[in-house]
């Protein structure tokens, strides 16, 4: 009986340690903002357009701003859209952002994807949108809204 209720105690704390590192992304960050930015580039390619979790880029060459006729050219460059660079962590530990984009004709369509890390977990993520004239733009960042 003792060893059973032993085992029993070492399976329950194994267990408890099993589920933590499992749920926390303090063992796994920076790859887990990683996953999570991937999985949110792939559901903005495979709906074709901006989720509702996005928010349209206060930039001011935006011309989703100005255009509600552009939503459909946004929709057609958001379906292509790929990785303008590598993930950058703007603050270490703590904020990770990746910006994607793709073209359409004379326009550019750019996204900002990123997460923020606290309380060992991933507590937070943006998504900014913009479809700028190609003439306009300034390369990746143009869709760097503050988090937020």
């Amino acid at each position: 009986m003792k060893r059973m209720l032993i085992s029993l105690a070492v399976l329950s704390v194994a267990s408890l340690l099993i589920w933590e590192f499992r749920s926390s992304d303090r063992f796994t960050w920076p790859d887990s903002a990683h996953r999570r930015i991937e999985q949110m580039a792939s559901v903005l390619r495979k709906i074709e357009g901006p989720a509702r979790w996005c928010s349209p880029s206060r930039n001011t060459l935006n011309l989703v701003n100005k255009d509600l006729e552009i939503r459909e050219q946004l929709s057609q460059c958001m379906s292509e859209i790929s990785p303008a660079g590598s993930f950058e962590e703007v603050y270490p530990n703590d904020y990770i952002r990746r910006f994607y984009r793709a073209s359409t004709g004379d326009k550019v369509c750019e996204v900002t994807l990123s997460t923020v890390f606290g309380n060992d977990r991933i507590v937070g993520s943006d998504c900014y949108y913009g479809i700028f004239y190609e003439i306009d733009d300034t390369g990746a960042g143009m869709t760097a809204d503050p988090f937020g």
